[in-house]
């Protein structure tokens, strides 16, 4: 299994770096979702829902890839900040 991990750009902006740690923070903060459409199954009334992403099982091995880009409208950005990440055990709870 593998997470593509995007990096934050609002941190990096005070920042310039940040840790791995910062961007599984991240990916698996509930995103609130206003107007998207959902409807309830049992009323038919349109409502406002929150999205999460979870780890049910962890895998013996875990591939971690890095978006280094951002998109746009208007254009391609390179985000080439540094990221750190630890040398022997990575935190998952």
């Amino acid at each position: 299994m593998d997470l593509s991990i995007e990096i934050p750009r609002k941190a990096l902006k005070f920042t310039g770096s940040m840790s791995i740690n910062d961007c599984l923070k991240h990916y698996f903060t509930t995103e609130k979702m206003i107007d998207c459409g959902y409807k309830c199954a049992g009323c038919k009334k349109e409502v406002s829902i929150e999205k999460g992403m979870s780890i049910y099982r962890f895998p013996k091995i875990l591939c971690i890839h890095l978006k280094r880009f951002y998109h746009s409208i208007m254009r391609k950005e390179k985000i080439s900040s540094t990221v750190s990440i630890p040398t022997h055990d990575l935190d998952m709870r």
